[in-house]
């Protein structure tokens, strides 16, 4: 679909919504509170009741999310945070593979430490941008549908999941602190080629980037030449898992939670889907 007709797809939902639904924008939600007979939603002096309530913040509202549950006392657990780096080389490298599937998901184990690295978001012919998530300059990757916008290169994302057990619960913190190293040390996105890569990802993460290109080389050769350039740090950053039941729904009836701001929607496409999900089970009430 590419990231223009996105913005196309968004404005058809709106168009379409705009005169069935009320749209509240730069109106930050201050408190979600249980009442009586629902919920009551506080927001720049205005409360709205309802009875039932729908949250769904995305990643980017992982410490707003983590205040409502403890506000609630909504049971959560720690979740992941994948670090990693963008990969940009000339689209030929790839396009064996991108011509036929598009997006390849790649998965490998590593044999240093049996580490999970993934390919994930991969952009034919895109461009690497930088994003600004909670003030920590990360890097991300675009794909455009109209050839105009095309460029001669393909990016895409090598991630490290790093999971955390008792008791560390804040892997989001972590995987902040190594993006504030980042933005430290390049002034934001720093980019480096592969033959001069090092400095900001800790060792067990940079090894494991380091073997799965040299693998990645074997399956579209050329990707593991110096001059490919790795863009970092990308990171992506997970809620910890909030306790829903099996209708997405928390330990309050009619309060859910959704999206990846639940902890366990990791894409768009699972996002959106839990949202139908959660709308067709509020219709059958």
């Amino acid at each position: 679909m590419g990231t223009d007709i996105n913005y196309v797809v968004l404005e058809n939902l709106y168009d379409y919504l705009k005169d069935k639904v009320e749209f509240f924008f730069d109106s930050p939600v201050q408190s979600v509170l249980a009442a009586e007979d629902g919920y009551e939603v506080s927001c720049k002096g205005t409360v709205y009741s309802c009875t039932n309530c729908i949250i769904s913040v995305g990643r980017s509202g992982s410490k707003w999310m983590e205040k409502v549950c403890r506000d609630l006392s909504i049971p959560t657990k720690s979740n992941r945070v994948d670090i990693g780096v963008r990969v940009e080389l000339p689209a030929a490298v790839f396009a064996h593979l991108t011509d036929e599937l598009y997006e390849s998901k790649i998965v490998y184990r590593t044999k240093k430490y049996g580490d999970k690295v993934r390919t994930f978001c991969m952009n034919p012919k895109g461009a690497v941008v930088s994003e600004n998530t909670n003030g920590i300059i990360t890097v991300n990757g675009h794909s455009y549908e109209d050839p105009a916008r095309q460029t001669e290169n393909t990016n895409f994302a090598l991630l490290v999941a790093k999971h955390f057990s008792e008791p560390f619960k804040d892997s989001n913190g972590y995987g902040e602190s190594i993006a504030r190293l980042s933005n430290m040390l390049g002034g934001g996105v720093i980019v480096q080629r592969f033959g001069d890569l090092s400095l900001v990802l800790p060792k067990r993460i940079l090894d494991g980037i380091i073997e799965m290109i040299y693998v990645l080389d074997k399956v579209a050769p050329g990707t593991a030449n110096d001059d490919t350039l790795l863009y970092g740090v990308e990171v992506k950053f997970y809620n910890m898992e909030v306790e829903v039941n099996e209708k997405l729904e928390s330990r309050y009836k009619g309060l859910y939670i959704i999206g990846d701001g639940s902890g366990i929607t990791h894409s768009l496409s699972h996002a959106s889907a839990s949202g139908v999900y959660v709308a067709r089970n509020i219709a059958e009430k």
